[in-house]
């Protein structure tokens, strides 16, 4: 699945990091605003939580694909090679069923968002977009806890033999 890394990633990259510059420069002019001009950015917390959700989303599909959960590695050292790769396999699996399961409640979510007529309490922005937005991300999470299923599974200790 090169195709994903080529042209998914650098996609997701980009879109976390402009997100992240976009809150980074959404703190600093309310923060200035607040403390100089005493007049804070209008709305800057609604926007502070929709782009820190759009930012959590989008990098979750970047750590699944570098393996970069938290893991507990009590036993890696002593684990065979071939007991490793099952409990790679089997984790990415769980991993897939409960990503999948959790953008698919979160379509019906953003679904009935949307159906409500659901808007932030200050700027009235439609919250079912973020929402679908979401569940697509969870979705290609899903998508690449399968790709990271077909990959060699690597060790997370650090081996201090001379």
């Amino acid at each position: 699945m090169d195709w994903f890394d080529r042209r998914v990633v650098p996609v997701l990259g980009w879109f976390a990091a402009a997100v992240l510059m976009a809150l980074m420069l959404l703190t600093c002019a309310d923060v200035a605003g607040r403390y100089l001009f005493n007049s804070p950015v209008w709305g800057a917390f609604e926007l502070t939580e929709m782009m820190l959700a759009a930012l959590i989303f989008a990098a979750l599909p970047l750590v699944s694909l570098r393996n970069e959960h938290v893991t507990v590695d009590l036993f890696d050292p002593v684990t065979p090679d071939w007991v490793l790769r099952i409990q790679h396999v089997v984790a990415c699996l769980i991993g897939f069923a409960c990503t999948a399961y959790l953008a698919w409640r979160l379509w019906i979510r953003a679904g009935n968002l949307l159906a409500a007529g659901e808007t932030t309490a200050q700027l009235k922005l439609t919250m079912a977009w973020l929402a679908y937005g979401m569940a697509v991300l969870m979705a290609i999470s899903s998508l690449a806890m399968l790709i990271l299923a077909r990959r060699r599974p690597r060790r997370h200790y650090v081996d201090e033999k001379p």
